[in-house]
């Protein structure tokens, strides 16, 4: 009995080292197996070089590839390691602008990309037309002038109030464009566009607004005025144009003597060139300017133009002078006279610009009235005035030029030559032609 448990206890042993023997066999590193539960477990590669795109998340309208097999589009994705394409960058989701870019490749040696990525292509530079001149013809008038010299340098855009106190205003007439647009929803001012004279003495002169960022840019000038909010200042700090904002640039602005608060601050435009060439902001600029004919294309009868601008303060009405084809101007019932010449205003062209306004938070004044943002850039409709007559069409400008008029069929609707007043008004301003209600009370 004893002798039986000692063989069966010897048995046992023998089976342990046995079975032990064979368990190290299977666990051994030089396994197939064990290499297939390395590559399949402890490492987590995917199948090897899939032979195919890589795989888009999302939509866009621009392909991940363009051109090109689906095989050479997985070639141009090829990490250089495991870390790489651990790393590679996710690009955009769904829903946003370009797609997420997923490839399934096992890590390989580095090989050279098949072919380079294409860079976007830049935005193509607006092409602007500069039309054919005579010899010292003004672009934005049409008149020649005398020496040629003035037209090679940058215009002057001045800020001129026309609120009740600040009339009867000075140098005007003077201007070769003016434009007239509302601030504050109650009042019009204007901004008056000097290139070929340079007169001593243009009045009363007030803060600019934001339309002024886009004129200013349009006609590549010089912006003078008297200031302006934070908002607006700001704005116009992040521009490439001369400013010259009476706060930094004193120089030629003066005080008129006899005028009250509201009149007495004027620009000597010549200073001002002067101050230019002494601080280098003077630069000779080319501008697309305006088509001129001696003669009107096609057009209705408009002896008169009503403009309802704020009715308190700057109700607007231009009569059409045979004797002198000019446009004449009223604002609240009375005549608009320049105080230098003591004549009345009066126009070539009157040219209603339609034009969106939209509401800001910008605060211009103690009483917390806001600015307005005028779109002046782009496109929109427009109403040219000349010669008793009326020509419907529109305006056009990128805002890197002045504004070009177009009749809808694409051709230019010309301006007689002389000065042009733009009218500057929102799109759902019923101007009325031919039509004179009660003139401009002002009541």
């Amino acid at each position: 009995m004893v002798l039986r448990q000692r063989w069966i206890g010897w048995g046992v042993v023998l089976l342990l080292i046995w079975g032990g023997g064979l368990l190290a066999a299977a666990c051994s590193p030089s396994s197939p197996s064990w290499q297939e539960i390395s590559a399949k477990v402890a490492t987590f590669t995917p199948t090897p070089a899939l032979k195919s795109s890589p795989i888009l998340i999302g939509a866009t309208s621009e392909p991940a590839v363009s051109g090109g097999t689906s095989e050479a589009a997985a070639s141009d994705v090829v990490p250089a390691s495991a870390l790489a394409e651990a790393t590679q960058p996710l690009r955009t989701p769904v829903g946003m602008r370009t797609p997420v870019v997923v490839t399934y490749r096992t890590p390989e040696a580095t090989r050279t990309p098949t072919r380079t990525p294409t860079a976007a292509a830049p935005t193509p530079t607006p092409t602007v037309v500069i039309p054919e001149r005579p010899e010292g013809e003004n672009p934005l008038t049409g008149l020649i002038v005398s020496d040629p010299g003035v037209l090679k340098r940058r215009p002057i855009a001045v800020r001129v109030g026309n609120d009740p106190g600040a009339r009867p205003q000075a140098g005007l007439m003077s201007a070769d464009v003016v434009y007239e647009e509302i601030v504050e929803w109650w009042v019009t001012r204007f901004t008056a566009i000097y290139l070929s004279e340079d007169p001593q003495v243009v009045a009363p002169i007030r803060s600019a607004r934001l339309i002024n960022a886009q004129l200013t840019m349009q006609y590549q000038a010089a912006l003078a005025s008297s200031g302006g909010s934070d908002g607006v200042r700001w704005e116009l700090s992040q521009l490439p144009i001369v400013n010259l904002d009476e706060y930094f640039y004193p120089q030629p602005y003066f005080y008129r003597k006899n005028e009250n608060w509201q009149r007495r601050l004027a620009l000597d435009v010549s200073a001002a060139r002067a101050l230019m060439a002494k601080k280098n902001m003077e630069a000779p600029v080319v501008l697309r300017g305006f088509i001129f004919s001696d003669t009107p294309v096609g057009g209705q009868k408009a002896e008169t133009i009503f403009i309802p601008y704020p009715r308190r303060t700057s109700l607007t009405l231009w009569r059409y002078d045979p004797s002198r084809e000019r446009y004449l101007r009223w604002v609240a019932g009375e005549p608009l006279l320049d105080a230098t010449t003591q004549q009345q205003i009066a126009a070539a062209n009157v040219i209603v610009y339609y034009a969106p306004h939209e509401p800001t938070d910008i605060v211009e004044d103690s009483k917390g009235a806001t600015s307005i943002r005028i779109i002046v850039n782009g496109e929109g409709r427009v109403q040219v005035f000349r010669d008793g007559g009326v020509m419907e069409g529109l305006w056009r400008t990128d805002g890197t030029q002045t504004p070009e008029f177009v009749f809808p069929n694409g051709e230019p609707i010309p301006l007689k030559r002389g000065n042009s007043w733009i009218e500057v008004v929102p799109p759902e301003y019923q101007v009325l032609v031919n039509a004179t209600p009660t003139p401009a009370s002002g009541g």
